[in-house]
This record gives structure tokens, C-alpha cells and sequence, in this order.
């Protein structure tokens, strides 16, 4: 599953660059934005069968890789 959440996170940033370090802040370092944020929750919500409301979504809650895979997995969890 990691693997398969870094992939989507990689094709939709279009760098690799986040996989030297998983707890880089993605939005500070300009790999994700506004826009590319929707796009990675529509994505992880269709690989993974989950739903991911942006109401339980905070910046700070999924702003590395690491805490992207931690959200997931408690969804993934939940079902």
C-alpha cells in the first residue's frame, strides 16, 4: 500500500524528489498545491475505496508522505 500511495503521489507532483524524505512538507516544498491536493485525494479515494472529505483534511494532517500513507491506512482501517 506505501508503495502504491507514493506512486500516485509521485505521478501527480511529477517529481520523485519526496521519496528521499518522507516527512518533507509537501506544500512548502511546492510539490503539492491546491489543485494537485484535490487530485491526490480523488486518486487515493478511488485506488483505496475510501472516502476522504476535505472537512477531516488538514494541511497539517497530510502535508508529508508519511502522514499521507498514516491517513489512508486508518481509512483503509475503518472500512
Amino acid at each position: 500500500m506505501k508503495e502504491q500511495i507514493f506512486d500516485i503521489i509521485e505521478t501527480i507532483a511529477a517529481t520523485d524528489e519526496f521519496r528521499e524524505d518522507l516527512d518533507m512538507d509537501l506544500f512548502e516544498e511546492g510539490i503539492l498545491d491546491s489543485m494537485k491536493a484535490i487530485m491526490l485525494i480523488v486518486d487515493l479515494e478511488g485506488n483505496f475505496n475510501i472516502s476522504l472529505p476535505p472537512s477531516e483534511m488538514d494541511r497539517e494532517d497530510w502535508n508529508t508522505a508519511n502522514k499521507i500513507v498514516k491517513r489512508v491506512q486508518e481509512k483503509v482501517n475503518e472500512n
